[in-house]
């Protein structure tokens, strides 16, 4: 899930979160209210419209000599350029010494791009009235309350402040999950870290509000929260409001990953190249980093945001929540996980944000597994790369750096933190 593992005090470092970042250019354009009906009908399966502009920044790069360099078995893009998908393709195969090549329609682990697309879910509810952002979030637990203790008197945890990583917990960097035949602990057991949970309890560690601190343990709380007020489970309550909306048919948050999907999945592999046990872990921290999808249907989430900032898609979100979503709501000490030295990161609600064209996104690692979405929401361009290894990301960020050249984007991934 959400890997921000490092020696820094502030973030606690993502280690199994690396990034990558791209976007591709293609002529055409159409009108944005028929780019919002295509960010719900765009098939994986559709030919790559700008394989001519792909295939240039593929040339020299040797994406498969890089790939057998560093281990990786399969990787997964898709490019967006004016609010459309127009390229979605595979690289390698979908498990280690397999014969199976990885499709658009690949399903891979998202690690901490779950968070923000959790997010998208808790902010529905937020426009129903169901839910404020301001509002203590123990008047609506009901299944489990944030413990009182001496650093919240003043200041309540909110769910304002759980999207945002400044609602006082300090723990769930990283989530390893449960290998295969392991018994499974409920969120609950989770959250209270009673056996089978090999956690730590989840607790407030600092005043709520007054510093930022990246924190998987928050969006547990998020996920317990929506699972109460929506009265579904949390993979249902997703499929329902967000995935099902938006034609993202090849998402869930179900885990285990149901029979009927596990033949569509990448299977993990580790950063010395070993497969992992199993093919993955289960990630009953479902909202922290639990989802399965594929970088298509990513993409389809980001242009939905940001024709939605346009008032011309609002298929779940409006106009207003969409823009406060992708706005700065914490600048200090945000760690730079898609930012510049000119640009940095601050933190939206769910999403890291920028300053420059609208820059909204995240990265995510699981174990054996990395991913990266970038949108410029002003331009409508972005890209979402994800891969089946530990070290993933070292083949996108060189096919990112190449495709950003080519097309002028003024834009260099920093290097993994």
């Amino acid at each position: 899930m959400g890997d921000f593992r490092s020696s820094s005090p502030i973030s606690g470092a993502l280690r199994n979160l690396l990034l990558i970042l791209s976007l591709v250019v293609v002529a055409g354009s159409q009108s944005l209210a028929a780019q919002a009906a295509q960010t719900v009908s765009s098939s994986p399966e559709e030919p790559c419209l700008d394989s001519q502009h792909l295939e240039k920044a593929e040339r020299g790069l040797d994406i498969k000599g890089l790939m057998q360099q560093h281990l990786i078995p399969g990787m997964s893009i898709a490019v967006i350029h004016n609010f459309h998908v127009v390229c979605a393709k595979g690289y390698g195969v979908t498990a280690k010494g397999g014969s199976t090549a990885v499709t658009p329609a690949t399903l891979f682990l998202a690690g901490s791009i779950s968070k923000p697309v959790a997010a998208v879910g808790a902010l529905y509810l937020v426009q129903q009235g169901k839910l404020s952002l301001d509002e203590d979030v123990n008047s609506k637990l009901t299944s489990w309350k944030v413990p009182d203790n001496e650093y919240a008197p003043q200041r309540k945890v909110t769910l304002g402040r759980l999207l945002s990583h400044t609602g006082g917990f300090t723990g769930g960097d990283f989530f390893p999950g449960y290998s295969a035949g392991k018994a499974l602990p409920s969120l609950v057991q989770i959250l209270n870290g009673v056996p089978p949970a090999t956690n730590a309890p989840i607790r407030v560690g600092f005043e709520p509000g007054t510093q930022w601190r990246y924190s998987g343990d928050g969006y547990l709380v998020l996920q317990q929260l929506v699972t109460d007020i929506s009265g579904q489970s949390f993979p249902e309550f997703m499929r329902t409001t967000v995935f099902e909306q938006l034609g993202m048919n090849d998402s869930t948050f179900e885990e285990p990953l149901p029979a009927g999907r596990s033949a569509s999945a990448a299977a993990g592999t580790l950063m010395n190249g070993d497969a992992l046990s199993g093919g993955w872990h289960v990630n009953p921290e479902m909202a922290a980093g639990g989802l399965w999808s594929t970088p298509t249907d990513l993409a389809k989430l980001a242009i939905e945001l940001a024709l939605s900032m346009r008032g011309k898609a609002n298929h779940v979100l409006t106009q207003s929540t969409a823009r406060d979503m992708l706005s700065p709501h914490w600048k200090d000490s945000v760690i730079n996980i898609l930012g510049t030295s000119q640009d940095p990161d601050q933190m939206g609600l769910g999403w890291f944000v920028g300053a420059r064209k609208g820059r909204f996104g995240h990265i995510g690692g699981n174990v054996g597994y990395q991913a990266t979405l970038v949108m410029f929401a002003d331009i409508g361009d972005g890209m979402v790369i994800m891969t089946n290894s530990d070290v993933g990301l070292a083949a996108g960020n060189a096919l990112l750096d190449r495709i950003a050249q080519i097309y002028g984007w003024d834009y260099i991934a920093p290097p993994p933190p």
